[in-house]
């Protein structure tokens, strides 16, 4: 079971994540008008709510959802207040959707969230209509099955990632050592049914994506 945080990013189809059991909806600010165009109903409803349009919110407020009211100078974004919580709630595996778009400053924020959590034991992944993003951490062995015309990038988080394979892939590698700040595990593709990627030590995160 999964928490879905809906911001008030880039819009998304809801194709992109409908083969996830999700058991609880949060709605962070705007997110809240996307909720609708997904078919979905939100179980809680939070944020300071400057980018909602306020007869939306008041017609949800009335069917009785959970709201959560914060002031627009805090020291946490609605996508972190919404993550905490799901944690709260229980949840250790959160899908993040709007949560990335044209405020970069936004999107990196969003995706840092995953390796603060990812250290706590929760699991949180971002999708878009073109990313899906997830962090790899340790003794890791995961496998990505194949889209057609999907790029799949690592970058590594900590200094080095060691004991770094690649299976089933375009460009495949044995248990390598890869710095941060390098653009070298960047567009790789799966060319089989699916690609494996196995770590050893060491932090990363994992895009798969298209243009």
């Amino acid at each position: 079971m999964a928490a879905l945080i809906i911001g008030n990013g880039s819009d998304i189809e809801k194709v992109c994540f409908e083969n996830i059991d999700i058991d609880y909806v949060i709605c962070a600010d705007g997110g809240l008008e996307k909720a609708g165009r997904l078919g979905l109903k939100p179980d809680l409803i939070l944020g300071d709510f400057d980018s909602v349009d306020s007869h939306i919110l008041e017609k949800y407020k009335q069917l009785k959802i959970e709201t959560v009211t914060f002031p627009s100078e805090k020291d946490y974004t609605d996508m972190e207040l919404a993550v905490e919580y799901a944690v709260q709630k229980g949840f250790k595996h959160v899908v993040m959707i709007g949560a990335s778009g044209t405020r970069l400053d936004h999107t990196l924020a969003n995706i840092q969230l995953l390796e603060k959590y990812h250290f706590m034991g929760i699991d949180i992944e971002i999708i878009d209509n073109n990313n899906h993003i997830k962090i790899i951490s340790g003794s890791t062995d995961i496998k990505i099955k194949y889209k057609k015309d999907y790029f799949v990038s690592l970058v590594p988080v900590t200094e080095t990632i060691e004991g770094l394979t690649l299976e089933g892939f375009k460009y495949p590698l044995d248990n390598v050592i890869v710095k941060r700040g390098t653009a070298f595990l960047i567009s790789n593709e799966i060319t089989q049914k699916t690609g494996r990627i196995i770590l050893k030590k060491g932090t990363a995160l994992v895009f798969v994506s298209k243009d």
